[in-house]
């Protein structure tokens, strides 16, 4: 049987004892519905290790008895980091959701010429802590146990400046990713557009920064589908997806 695993803000430590934020522990106790005592993994996001745990239930608090540390070879051998146009919320989740199950390092969302609903500054902690909140729960189902870094820029010109190239632009006119996505690195970035794409304006200026313009085939893609198909052919050329 798998055991449930479990995210928490928290510092871990052998044989100690933690308490769960509300959601996680009504997730464990009433949704899984686990009896004082059960085995489950929790994990911190911030090393390469989870530890066994046990729950504890103290009234309306539910806590986790903590045992040995097992490091989890879980992380991909591709450090690769996303750029990608702001796109509807649903769209964005579902990005986040699947590059991080296959693995991706960075998510660096921007307002593009395209993006329908800018994001304003007043939105951005809420927004923020959403998007993390996406991450962790797809680094609980998958196994992960470092959590992919997600940022926001207020634009193309601010997300290359952070993330300069090479790297690949998603563009029509360009050689199949899947042949030049083969070289001899270990790094890689790969920039897309939200729904209806970059303007030619800002897929020269990513190609100005050293970017290569990558095509995935003949058919039109949805923004969110296109980055995870993306990162899926550079995982199988130069990553650990067999």
């Amino acid at each position: 049987m798998r055991l449930p695993r479990v995210h928490i803000d928290a510092d871990l430590v052998p044989r100690s004892e933690v308490w769960l934020d509300k959601a996680r522990g009504h997730y464990l106790k009433n949704v899984l519905r686990l009896k004082p005592g059960a085995a489950f993994f929790l994990f911190n996001g911030r090393a390469a290790e989870e530890f066994e745990a046990h729950l504890v239930i103290d009234g309306k608090r539910v806590g986790a008895k903590l045992g040995a540390a097992r490091t989890r070879v879980t992380e991909s051998s591709l450090d690769c980091e996303i750029l990608q146009g702001l796109a509807r919320s649903d769209h964005v989740d579902w990005t986040i959701q699947k590059t991080t199950e296959l693995g991706v390092s960075r998510i660096r969302l921007f307002n593009a010429d395209r993006t329908q609903s800018p994001l304003k500054p007043a939105q951005l902690e809420r927004k923020l802590a959403h998007w993390r909140g996406v991450a962790i729960s797809a680094c609980e189902q998958c196994g992960r146990v470092r959590l992919p870094r997600i940022e926001f820029h207020a634009n193309l010109a601010a997300a290359l400046t952070a993330a300069p190239g090479p790297g690949f632009v998603l563009d029509f006119t360009g050689e199949p990713l899947a042949r030049i996505a083969r070289v001899d690195s270990n790094r890689i970035k790969l920039l897309l557009g939200p729904e209806g794409g970059l303007t030619a304006e800002e897929i020269e200026a990513a190609t100005a920064g050293g970017f290569l313009r990558a095509s995935l085939g003949p058919r039109v893609l949805r923004t969110e589908t296109a980055a995870t198909a993306a990162l899926a052919i550079t995982q199988v050329a130069i990553g650990d997806l067999r």
